[in-house]
């Protein structure tokens, strides 16, 4: 069973995810409306992939960024406006950076090829 984390601070966009990892067997969808304390959840569901919504986190993403740091081992992506642009320690440390809108049918193909 595959697990993804989501920091996503639209419910409508947690929502959904959530809904097409139970309409797809073999997916699990856990997720958050903000990441500033997210570590305990990172070390107990140990996620496959977390993924991260740059607007929900861009206030505290160096809190966030060293909180990854300690689960170096799971992938992180980061889903952004096309407008965004996202450091560079976040450039290094994401695996996919997905602009929005989202295309919810290909996004766990993209996730988890």
């Amino acid at each position: 069973m595959k697990k993804l984390y989501y920091i996503e601070q639209e419910s409508f966009l947690r929502d959904l995810l959530e809904t097409m990892c139970r309409q797809n067997e073999g997916f699990e969808a856990y997720s958050a409306a903000e990441g500033s304390d997210n570590l305990y959840f990172f070390k107990d569901l140990s996620p496959d992939f977390i993924l991260i919504d740059w607007s929900t986190v861009e206030s505290y993403q160096e809190k966030l960024l060293t909180d990854l740091a300690e689960v170096a081992q799971i992938p992180v992506g980061v889903t952004k406006e096309p407008s965004q642009q996202i450091p560079d320690s976040w450039q290094e440390r994401a695996e996919l950076v997905i602009d929005k809108p989202l295309e919810v049918k290909t996004i766990l193909r993209k996730i988890f090829p």
